[in-house]
């Protein structure tokens, strides 16, 4: 298998190097270029392309932010993991705006720092959209003071299936597409499908942004971040229920079997 090739732009010598032992433990991800400045790091982007440009905001010669804007001009197809402290509003506005796939914030517990790390460097590299849950409260609150909804989001919400808004709230609860696929019961390649659909209905390119601006037009809430809960819970009682079922009618002839009902 192909090693997953990233760079890093931190200032921070203790953070740039930590940063490049833990995705090299992995075994799938090579780190193939350092900087601590960002015209270091496009001058190493633009050499070795990567697949993934791990990046802070707060960086000593340019704003992290216009470093991510010039990275994806040159090059669309590369992947930004934005690695910071900064949880402002603004800093998490602009980084998305300008083109970050994935915002890690370094203010974790220290058991969780390498696997919300990991999880936001594949997340990136799977074309998803992550963003640290430490900070997601303050990307709702942004959202929901945003009281400038269109007119017109009714007749775009009918634009709508029942299915592809249901992909749309769970979603923005926080669940992958293969999470996603097991609740609704349908394939991957569905899920994909229905939001790809939503994408070009919201005239927007990921995850994130279709979330926020099915909010900001009134199509999603915050109260439909909660169905997330509700459907799972609703999915487990009836999993539950086929699970005893099938165990009361292989109990005689396949007493060891404890597998799922297909």
């Amino acid at each position: 298998m192909k090693p997953i090739n990233v760079v890093i732009i931190e200032n921070e010598n203790i953070s740039r190097v930590g940063a490049a032992a833990i995705l090299s433990e992995t075994g799938k991800i090579q780190v193939c270029g350092l900087a601590k400045t960002g015209k270091k790091g496009i001058e190493i982007v633009d050499q070795q392309k990567p697949d993934i440009v791990v990046i802070n905001i707060d960086l000593p010669d340019i704003n992290g932010t216009d470093v991510i804007s010039l990275i994806k001009c040159k090059h669309t197809s590369i992947k930004i993991v934005v690695m910071t402290a900064n949880s402002s509003r603004d800093t998490i506005n602009a980084a998305i705006n300008n083109g970050a796939d994935c915002y890690y914030c370094k203010n974790n517990a220290r058991e969780e720092v390498g696997e919300r790390f990991i999880e936001a460097v594949m997340a990136a590299y799977n074309n998803e959209s992550w963003i640290d849950p430490t900070i997601n409260r303050i990307l709702i609150d942004n959202l929901r003071s945003n009281d400038t909804a269109d007119r017109d989001s009714l007749d775009l919400l009918s634009d709508f299936s029942n299915k592809e808004i249901t992909v749309l709230k769970l979603a923005a609860g926080g669940m992958k597409n293969n999470e996603i696929a097991n609740v609704m019961y349908v394939s991957e390649g569905t899920v994909r499908s229905y939001l790809h659909n939503s994408f070009i209905k919201l005239g927007v390119k990921d995850r994130l942004n279709a979330i926020r601006e099915a909010m900001r037009l009134g199509i999603l809430s915050f109260a439909d971040m909660k169905i997330e809960e509700e459907v799972t819970q609703e999915t487990h009682t009836r999993v539950k229920t086929n699970q005893n079922s099938q165990k009361d009618t292989t109990k005689t002839s396949n007493k060891g079997y404890k597998g799922w009902v297909a």
